[in-house]
């Protein structure tokens, strides 16, 4: 049950889910290729400030899942709060 796994500090979406699709495998493994091409072609300084690139991307795009997830968790009860609503209006008539 998803609340057990809350309480028990067991649920953590975004360490436990990831993409599936063939076009995000794909997308690693390009971004893997061409990182290791970026290693033997750049030097040790500038492929550090990449590596740093790399490594900041991937805090801002960790922030943006995480305001979507909010967002769409928010959303999300916000419907089931409206149907709700409905449903005992149905029942008052």
């Amino acid at each position: 049950m998803i609340l057990e796994a809350m309480y028990n500090g067991e649920f953590y979406p975004c360490e436990t889910v990831v993409p599936t699709s063939p076009e995000y495998r794909r997308a690693v493994q390009t971004c893997a290729e061409l990182m290791e091409q970026l290693s033997q072609r750049l030097s040790k300084e500038d492929y550090a400030l990449v590596e740093e690139l790399r490594a900041q991307n991937a805090i801002a795009q960790c922030e943006e899942s995480e305001s979507h997830f909010k967002y769409g968790f928010s959303a999300g009860l916000i419907v089931q709060q409206e149907a709700h609503a409905q449903v005992q209006q149905k029942e008052r008539k």
